[in-house]
């Protein structure tokens, strides 16, 4: 814990001495991409300035990456050199301290087109994140890739390492947008605990670009209120492959061209959480297998049209046959533990299939087409009967270690049955465009979404307790209730067919405008949806525009607006009995956000620092409970809210060469739910503060090893017993408090000697990772279980996530 505190500390010295340091640097930096004209990052290209006394330059990396320091205030002259491409010249001058991203697209020297096109990278005035792909492989934890990687940022927090769900800015899971490859995502339906969640959609080593942004996001992305994470599969030059295998699973994926047209991508992923979750309360066998295929094919059939194909079969099991538990909680006043003797399994699966095709056409240099067909099916199936027979004990003083110390409290069954099942199809026929000027583009946009959704619920759940069956849950934690007659709790059971169609659309305007004080970023846009379940008519304004004064220091400034509209999807519209509301409507929100990013120098090296405030006004919102990942609606648009908040990043190399950051938000939110007399209560996933650090470090005397340390805090959410209305719903969770740490071991890169001259020459590069989990042993808190005592009184028992644990991994890269 002192080395992390060290490190907080250092880190926010070098905040305090910073303007000093970098008003003593008179050096710039220069960064960006180089592609080919299909967007392809070109390996090995050769950049530098040719009109200094002493040459300056880098080469680029296998994205086409590059990035170096360069004299402020003199105008240079910068060379690109490639073979099979012509070398081309670019004249720029720079301030001190002032960091230019310029991306560079190259035409081959062969082809007598179009000049060199330079274009400036947009990422930093739209307020959007653009994350390198690097980054990803990085990630330490039970959860990696890149929601693992998402997870770090400011805005965005996680109290689940066994999840790769996560909340933006006080919204819920179901608030984010995903997509690849213009392509929205969707993920499994009835998944209740991160145990079962297997992978994500998206593959780490298929992607070539990441884009973030944690609100106020431009009209072209979608309908949802929080975030939206847009992917794009990168388009290999070459071919090229990367396995690993793991303690928790393992992963092989190939990449390459076949002729001069065709390129592909196919990735296999399999996970397994077995050695995971053995470490948890409940002892048992589990077997989760979680498998995943996925490809992506793209295929010139001319200079101006391409079509692709992105497809993928996911395969989840998860079979769980508990035996045993003990859990022991309380304080020091109030200690118990409880005993759980268990019969019965839990069998789930989740299988789904996806598929689209693409069409690009870039009738001419300034205009590009793109049609898209997508088909998504779910199959998805929960099934248990668990029976549980518990013995509560109040604890004395040592009686966790002496069960002649245990005080009998109470002692009863419970058995929970399920019978869950639902198939859902959803088809998509999409087009997008975009028209470029000089001073920006226009872009624009048309789907059409069917969807079939075939639903089965029976679910029930029984306590005895003390040989008396027991009925309701009481609305308060201890709260003794009188006797009810028999019966069963939590009763859901319905059966539901729903087809509906959605059309929406979008139209949006960016342009810079240049003057002598500054630049200024303006995005004018606007969506509408219709649905045909509720024939709701959506409009929803967006509006953003950034600042970048011509100062000595290197500052933007930004504010957005819009209106945000997420339109139910099906969980949202069944309430908790499993009864389907035909009025509901879309939950809206009021987006204000202004923000600002700093680039500097310190120490010699860049840095970033970011500041964002915002507030949301919500209304129509459908109050909903969350346990584990599970979300229940209760189907009515009968709430309003509003969130509030900061988040910072401090982003650099406090280790030469290497990226580093460091996170914080503090965050508010709240809704009033009409008619319950509790006025604003907080929202499930009010949450005061977050920390995230993300650092990574090495030996400069052992360049073999590096360390990756991932640190997360945040206190703790919202919760109360299930039954009680949602007013009553305030107690807070404990805090979440997790480190993880990898040790990376290079065992062979492209400058080995020992393996120039065998077989091992075909392999680019070896790591051995040893990953500790949870190196401080912290008991995190999830959910919680509800066990009646004698005189039915209820306690919440913590259903706590992993503990300390190790994990080995071996990567290649060929």
């Amino acid at each position: 814990m002192k080395k992390i505190y060290c490190l907080l500390s250092f880190l926010i010295l070098n905040l305090v001495i910073a303007n000093n340091i970098e008003a003593q640097n008179k050096n710039a930096y220069i960064k960006g991409k180089i592609s080919d004209e299909k967007g392809v990052g070109l390996d090995l290209v050769n950049i530098g300035v040719i009109n200094t006394k002493i040459p300056i330059g880098s080469t680029t990396n296998q994205r086409g990456e590059f990035g170096f320091s360069v004299p402020a205030n003199k105008e240079l002259e910068i060379a690109i050199s490639y073979i099979g491409y012509a070398t081309k010249l670019y004249k720029i001058t720079l301030k001190p301290n002032e960091t230019r991203e310029i991306n560079f697209s190259l035409i081959g020297s062969k082809t007598t087109l179009k000049e060199i096109e330079i274009r400036e990278d947009n990422s930093r005035s739209e307020g959007i994140t653009r994350i390198k792909t690097e980054w990803a492989k990085n990630v330490v934890g039970p959860t990696s890739g890149i929601e693992g990687l998402i997870k770090t940022f400011e805005g965005v927090s996680s109290s689940n390492e066994l999840s790769s769900q996560y909340s933006v800015r006080g919204g819920n899971y179901d608030e984010n947008l995903v997509y690849v490859n213009d392509i929205e995502i969707f993920r499994p339906f009835l998944i209740r605990s991160g145990q079962q969640e297997g992978l994500s959609f998206v593959n780490s080593e298929m992607v070539g670009d990441i884009l973030f942004s944690s609100g106020g996001f431009d009209a072209k992305y979608g309908d949802k209120l929080s975030s939206v994470l847009d992917i794009r599969y990168k388009k290999p030059q070459d071919f090229a492959g990367s396995a690993s295998m793991s303690l928790l699973g393992g992963s092989v994926h190939l990449e390459g061209l076949i002729g001069s047209k065709m390129t592909y991508q196919i990735g296999y992923r399999n996970k397994t959480n077995k050695y995971i979750l053995s470490s948890l309360d409940t002892e048992g066998s589990y077997y989760p297998v979680f498998n995943d295929l996925q490809a992506y094919l793209t295929y010139d059939l001319n200079e101006k049209t391409e079509i692709a194909f992105l497809g993928n079969i996911a395969d989840n099991k998860y079979q769980f046959i508990p035996r045993t538990r003990e859990t022991t909680f309380g304080n020091i006043y109030e200690s118990y533990k409880l005993k759980i003797y268990f019969d019965g399994q839990e069998l789930d699966r989740f299988s789904s299939l996806f598929g689209a095709f693409m069409l690009t056409h870039k009738p001419s240099k300034k205009v590009q087409l793109k049609f898209i067909g997508s088909a998504f099916n779910t199959d998805e199936k929960e099934t248990y009967d668990i029976q549980g027979q518990y013995w509560l004990y109040e604890t004395g003083m040592g009686a966790s270690q002496d069960d002649s110390l245990l005080f009998d409290r109470g002692i009863g069954t419970y058995l929970e049955h399920a019978r869950n099942r639902l198939v859902a199809n959803i088809f998509n026929a999409e087009h997008k465009g975009m028209r470029f000027y000089d001073n920006g583009n226009m872009a624009w946009g048309l789907k059409y979404q069917y969807e079939m959704i075939n639903d089965r619920m029976n679910e029930w759940k029984m306590v005895d307790s003390a040989g008396t069956p027991v009925g309701t849950m009481p609305s308060i934690p201890g709260e003794i209730n009188p006797q009810y007659p028999p019966m069963l709790q939590k009763i859901y059971k319905s059966s539901n067919d729903i087809s509906s169609s959605r059309l929406s659309a979008y139209l949006q305007r960016q342009w810079t405008i240049y003057k002598e004080e500054g630049e200024w970023y303006f995005n004018i846009g606007t969506r509408g949806q219709y649905w045909t379940f509720n024939n709701e008519f959506l409009f929803s304004p967006r509006a953003s525009v950034s600042y970048k004064p011509k100062w000595e220091k290197d500052l933007l400034f930004r504010f957005a607006t819009g209106v945000y509209s997420q339109s139910p999807f099906f969980r949202e519209y069944r309430d908790y009995e499993g009864n389907i509301n035909k009025d509901i409507l879309s939950q809206k929100s009021l987006h204000l956000v202004l923000s600002s990013d700093y680039n500097f120098k310190m120490l010699g090296r860049p840095f970033k620092f970011l500041a964002s405030a915002y507030y949301k006004y919500l209304w129509d919102l459908i109050p909903y409970s969350i346990d584990n990942v599970r979300i229940r609606y209760s189907a009515q648009n009968n709430s309003i809210g509003y969130v509030t908040g900061l988040d910072m990043r401090l982003f650099g190399e406090f280790i030469e060469g290497i990226d580093s950051w460091l996170t914080m938000s503090l965050m508010q939110t709240k809704e009033n739910i009409k008619g319950d007399d509790y006025g604003y209560i907080p929202r499930p996933t009010d949450q005061l503060f977050n920390m995230n650090v993300s650092f990574q470090d090495y030996i400069p005397s052992m360049p073999f090893l590096r360390v990756y340390l991932n640190f997360n805090f945040g206190t703790g959410y919202p919760y109360g017993p299930p039954g009680s209305e949602r007013g009553e719903q305030t107690y807070r969770m404990p805090s979440y408090m997790r480190a993880d740490i990898a040790f990376t071991f290079r065992i062979k890169d492209e400058n080995t000697k020992w393996a120039q001259n065998n077989f091992m020459k075909h392999i680019k590069k070896i790591w051995f990772n040893v990953e500790w989990f949870n190196i401080f042993g912290n008991q995190n808190t999830i959910s919680y279980m509800w066990i009646a005592d004698y005189d039915n009184r209820y306690f919440g028992v913590p259903n706590y996530l992993t503990p300390s644990q190790l994990n080995a991994k071996l990567s290649f890269e060929f």
